[in-house]
């Protein structure tokens, strides 16, 4: 896919700007999701398909002002649209012969270039849109059959799902039985008015016709309409006679447009489903439609998840994906189909190897195909199994903190929120991997080349034991009293050495983050002496408030007695680390306790670990302060 002037997507670079905002993607075989955050530019690249290809539903695109790229210089006055088809079948090539476009090397291609330029700059509306092939739009003209074959199927989002499989005049069901190849047969008049019998839809619905015109009740309302009424306002010698039919026109258009589908009733009596099952449903139907054709199957969905509880979310993705494979067992009788869908939610993210990703932001795309990152082989094999939909947040941040563990992730976000901007303001998502694998997350966002404009903090400890920290305490860490401090900062620069793009490591200053916390001013040490203290009286229950309170006051009290007696911070510190480090309180409990306290307790900046402070600047950059 290409598009320049497109919405979002701008032009190519020129004497004004070096920036390239042109569309460049290039689509997996299978399945393609597009990830991001709102006004990413997803919308607009379902919806540059479908104004190249059209769909195959009876709605139209009609090309507006608004479809033109507003950039630094103004509008636009034309856009381009580009979809080309690349290993094409052998039935495809001969198809689409006089359509084709060969490499030098032997290699065809089907090329679609949409151009659309405004003819009037005071009147918006008249704009000349032209569909040609060719990657530049140079050859012949796309229509006709070549046209109706290329058409997407297209789902549009927070769709009446109900609505559209309702019977009537043009209706989409009717459209997709229409497409589907057992119904031709069924445009045949087979109705036997000596037999009575019928087995085609439109011998049906003549044999219906027939039965009703001789109704008695029905003879006798149209023996009253005319008699009484419509031979009144004949004039003359006209001669007005009405009929009652089952339809205009024995048709086949008119048989299907008066069926509907619905889902079957669970008691034998109907009522109306949920809005997601019905929802599916209407997925099932496109399908059907989309699965009978063998010539270049595109289907563009906005939100699958639109109404639909995560579980069949799942079920969904798992359908989309089994119908986007190869079926080298030849077990289906069309081939694969090919999928692009956009979506916002983590549940389907995380359903769908992170491969068949497309992360769109700020009107960029970025692959998340192997090669495209600096992500291993193991990495994503890792990712298919533990990329969670807790973690998928992380593909529709604005900024992304990668922590160690629920400690971490309960307790950043309470104090980016005490200082200034929250994560939430910021649009930063805490994905906690519950280990120290950070960088199996963060290389997702490096690659060469451009980067994804998405700021992520690696946060880990250092894991050093400060001096004087006892041996109980120290375990089988190493202690900062036996190590050189070139060999001290040669360990930092190793966990900080996969850093590169957008991906930063904020290091600890000292050990851990509740030591660091500690240890960062009397302010903090307070606070975490009664978060600690509050947690060793959580670890059977939870306490009562009057508990909690006296609790609070008596820590507090105590770190005002060390800080009279001129104990260290330092020191300090380590006795409020130690039943946290000595397992007799839960670090996640300790953090919820902290995040408790910061609601009525005023902190300022110089009163955190430097690590931290650096660590919310970088995440929270963009956030009006």
């Amino acid at each position: 896919m290409r598009a320049e002037n497109f919405r979002i997507f701008g032009s190519s670079p020129g004497e004004r700007s070096d920036e390239d905002g042109r569309l460049e993607l290039e689509l997996n075989r299978g399945t393609n999701v597009l990830v991001g955050e709102n006004d990413s530019g997803k919308s607009a690249i379902i919806d540059a398909v479908r104004i190249c290809l059209l769909t195959t539903a009876a709605d139209y695109y009609r090309v507006s002002r608004d479809d033109f790229h507003v950039g630094p210089e103004g509008r636009a006055t034309a856009f381009t649209i580009t979809c080309g088809f690349a290993e094409l079948t052998m039935e495809e090539q001969a198809t689409f012969l006089e359509l084709i476009t060969t490499d030098s090397d032997g290699t065809a291609s089907l090329f679609v270039t949409v151009h659309a330029e405004a003819m009037d700059p005071t009147r918006p509306q008249r704009i000349s849109v032209t569909t040609r092939t060719g990657p530049d739009g140079s050859g012949p003209a796309l229509d006709g059959t070549a046209r109706e074959l290329l058409k997407a199927t297209y789902l549009r989002p927070l769709r009446d799902a109900e609505a559209e499989l309702r019977s009537g005049r043009g209706s989409r069901l009717s459209q997709i039985l229409a497409g589907y190849p057992a119904m031709s047969a069924q445009g045949e008049d087979d109705f036997d008015e000596e037999a009575d019998s019928a087995s085609t839809l439109v011998g049906i619905l003549r044999r219906a016709q027939h039965h009703l015109a001789r109704n008695s009740s029905v003879a006798a309302a149209l023996d009253d309409i005319n008699a009484e009424y419509l031979n009144k306002f004949a004039i003359g010698s006209d001669s007005l006679r009405g009929q009652i039919t089952v339809s205009g026109d024995a048709t086949l258009a008119r048989a299907l447009e008066r069926l509907e589908l619905v889902l079957a009733p669970e008691t034998g009596e109907w009522t109306r489903r949920g809005l997601g099952y019905n929802n599916a449903l209407f997925m099932a139907a496109e399908l059907l439609l989309l699965g009978n054709s063998d010539i270049a199957p595109l289907l563009l969905i906005e939100e699958p998840e639109a109404h639909l509880h995560p579980q069949l979310q799942a079920r969904i993705m798992d359908l989309l994906q089994d119908r986007a494979k190869t079926d080298p067992g030849k077990k289906r009788s069309t081939g694969p189909v090919q999928v692009l869908l956009s979506t916002h939610s983590p549940n389907l993210a995380s359903a769908i190897p992170v491969q068949h990703l497309t992360l769109v932001a700020k009107g960029r795309t970025f692959r998340l195909a192997s090669g495209q990152t600096k992500l291993a082989d193991g990495d994503y094999e890792f990712l298919t199994r533990f990329l969670d939909v807790t973690k998928a947040g992380l593909f529709f941040a604005r900024a992304v903190a990668i922590v160690e563990g629920d400690a971490e992730a309960i307790l950043l976000p309470a104090l980016a929120a005490a200082i200034g901007p929250s994560f939430n303001a910021s649009g930063v998502t805490v994905v906690n991997v519950g280990t120290v694998g950070l960088f199996r997350y963060s290389r997702i966002f490096q690659r060469d080349g451009e980067q994804i404009p998405v700021s992520v903090a690696c946060i880990r400890d250092r894991d050093l034991a400060p001096a004087g920290t006892p041996e109980d305490m120290r375990k089988k860490l190493k202690s900062v009293e036996e190590m050189t401090p070139d060999a001290i900062v040669a360990y930092v620069d190793r966990l900080t050495a996969s850093d590169s793009g957008n991906v930063r490591t904020f290091v600890s200053d000292h050990w851990t983050l509740e030591y660091d916390l500690a240890a960062a001013s009397w302010e903090m040490a307070t606070l975490m002496h009664q978060a600690v203290r509050a947690a060793v009286a959580s670890k059977s229950a939870w306490p009562k408030a009057n508990v909690l309170e006296d609790s609070d006051t008596s820590a507090a009290k105590e770190v005002a007695q060390w800080r009279a007696e001129r104990k260290s911070l330092e020191a300090a510190a380590i006795d409020i680390y130690r039943p946290l480090r000595m397992e007799d309180a839960s670090k996640p409990i300790a953090a919820q306790h902290a995040a408790r306290l910061l609601k009525t307790t005023p902190i300022t900046e110089e009163q955190l670990p430097e690590y931290l402070v650096h660590a919310f600047a970088y995440l929270c950059a963009d956030a009006p302060r």
